[in-house]
């Protein structure tokens, strides 16, 4: 048994289970097996989830959470419980490349950098609809990237110093990192760096109307959660019809922009439109009646 603190420790915060936790655990098993790497999954749900992965993934370290939690929560009590001096993250939903731990390490290696990612690359998804969730989700992450100082990186591919986020600690179950605590490691001086070799794969499938009622509860908690004026508060309802086309808009600008699966986006545009329309609904009801418990049903 390992006694002296790792390196690196993977957290993964796990809501919706298998297959989607078993295959990302096994995109990472050989991988934290030859770096000595701690895995921690913060199982959310049943006794008997946690002891399934316990049985299953022996080298896994499962904490089990009976009462439903964010997924910022659920990440929280991980980061706790890591050794590493590092402390990466990567979403149920997503698989690691096979150098994604070794990547990650060496890109903390110089430069003074407290946060390194990388970007999030399709799983050659054989159904419009999970493309459709694919670039709905990470259209601000979509390769190629360039090597480089960068503010903008995503949850779902990220590693932290620890020292850093045990310094932010308070901050870990404010509602998503992007939106609360980046904005606070920005202002401090935290350095972020984007590195192109740190790829992980979104999987699918997905349920469409599953993903529409997991766009509306993340929006009304994002919205919800924001301190905004009252005056641009009522600038947005205003402008809220709107706001769907310029979010496809943006959306297919950053397409285009990486030449990122441009002949995907377009077969996918009939569906997008809809979901665009239910992710501005959610913010409507955030920004005009506060999030309500949104952030407990986002998965």
């Amino acid at each position: 048994m390992q006694t002296s603190p790792p390196r690196i420790s993977v957290v993964i915060a796990s809501i919706v289970g298998a297959p989607f936790i078993d295959e990302c655990l096994l995109s990472l098993e050989d991988q934290a097996r030859a770096w000595a790497a701690e895995v921690i999954v913060v199982a959310c749900g049943d006794e008997a989830y946690a002891d399934r992965l316990r049985r299953k993934f022996a080298w896994v370290h499962v904490i089990h959470r009976p009462e439903r939690e964010t997924v910022p929560d659920l990440r929280r009590a991980g980061v706790k419980e890591a050794r590493g001096s590092i402390v990466a993250i990567i979403e149920e939903h997503c698989l690691a490349a096979p150098n994604w731990l070794e990547t990650a390490m060496g890109a903390h290696a110089g430069g003074g950098y407290g946060v390194v990612g990388g970007p999030v690359v399709d799983h050659a998804y054989k159904r419009v609809r999970d493309w459709v969730v694919y670039f709905c989700e990470y259209n601000g992450y979509l390769p190629p990237w360039t090597d480089g100082e960068t503010y903008n990186l995503g949850s779902a591919n990220i590693a932290y110093s620890r020292d850093v986020l045990l310094k932010y600690e308070e901050s870990l179950s404010g509602g998503y990192w992007e939106a609360g605590l980046h904005p606070r490691l920005i202002a401090d001086g935290i350095k972020f760096r984007a590195v192109p070799a740190m790829v992980v794969h979104h999987r699918g499938p997905f349920h469409y109307g599953y993903y529409l009622q997991q766009r509306y509860w993340f929006s009304r908690a994002f919205a919800g959660a924001r301190r905004l004026p009252a005056s641009r508060k009522a600038v947005y309802f205003l402008v809220s019809p709107l706001v769907p086309f310029l979010l496809l808009a943006r959306m297919a600008q950053r397409v285009v922009r990486q030449r990122c699966r441009v002949e995907k986006f377009a077969q996918a545009l009939p569906l997008l439109i809809p979901v665009l329309m239910v992710y501005v609904a959610g913010e409507f009801v955030g920004y005009a009646a506060g999030p309500g418990d949104a952030l407990l049903k986002v998965e």
